[in-house]
């Protein structure tokens, strides 16, 4: 007799499935077993429901302000110079009038001066001496002044006092005007007495010293 084989109960054809599952199954184990670790037991620590904690208050580190110093205030100092006319002597003694240019040239005898410096003499033995004399002086400027235009057009006239000093050789310097009614005739003046040609130098003692002059110029109008 032939046995017969059911589709059913043939387990050959599932053996490729069978084989499979088998597989994986085992996969799986191994990874489970790779994976497979003790975990660490940490002693349970109770937390305090309102813990204390401490809290200083900061206090600011401050440096003290130096105290500043005042600085003392600048004195301002006002230079006054005052310029006085002491000469009590005529003003007209000599006076030489001009035709061609209207102007009266004054020369007075000029007394010393009690706080002069020791280097500048106002009296000496020998004074100094214009070339030719007093008299040349009196006509170098009356034919060298020139009255600006200006101030024969304003009318402006006045005395101006030029002071110089003739040093030690014969040279006028330090020209200077000391009293003025008007700027152009005070220009006026100090050009004239700086172009003055070499005095004869004043002489103390047998030294030729330092003498300091005043001249007025009086400016008038004809």
């Amino acid at each position: 007799m032939k046995a017969k084989k059911y589709r059913h109960a043939d387990l050959e054809n599932k053996r490729g499935i069978f084989f499979q599952v088998g597989l994986i199954v085992a996969l799986g184990a191994s990874l489970a077993a790779f994976e497979w670790g003790t975990t660490a037991s940490v002693p349970y620590q109770p937390i305090e429901d309102d813990p204390f904690i401490e809290v200083q208050d900061i206090i600011p580190i401050t440096h003290p302000e130096e105290p500043k110093k005042e600085l003392p205030k600048p004195k301002i100092l006002t230079e006054i110079k005052l310029v006085v006319d002491t000469y009590d002597g005529p003003d007209c003694d000599p006076d030489i009038n001009s035709e061609d240019t209207g102007v009266s040239i004054e020369i007075p005898e000029i007394a010393p001066e009690p706080d002069a410096e020791p280097s500048t003499f106002y009296v000496v033995e020998h004074m100094p001496q214009f070339p030719g004399g007093q008299a040349a002086l009196l006509k170098y400027i009356a034919t060298s002044i020139k009255y600006p235009v200006i101030c024969v057009e304003t009318g402006i006239t006045g005395k101006v006092f030029i002071s110089f000093v003739v040093n030690e050789k014969g040279e006028v310097v330090e020209a200077k005007v000391a009293r003025s009614p008007d700027a152009n005739l005070s220009a006026e003046a100090l050009r004239v007495v700086n172009n003055m040609p070499q005095w004869t130098p004043g002489r103390q003692r047998d030294k030729a010293v330092r003498v300091a002059y005043t001249i007025p110029v009086n400016f008038v109008l004809q």
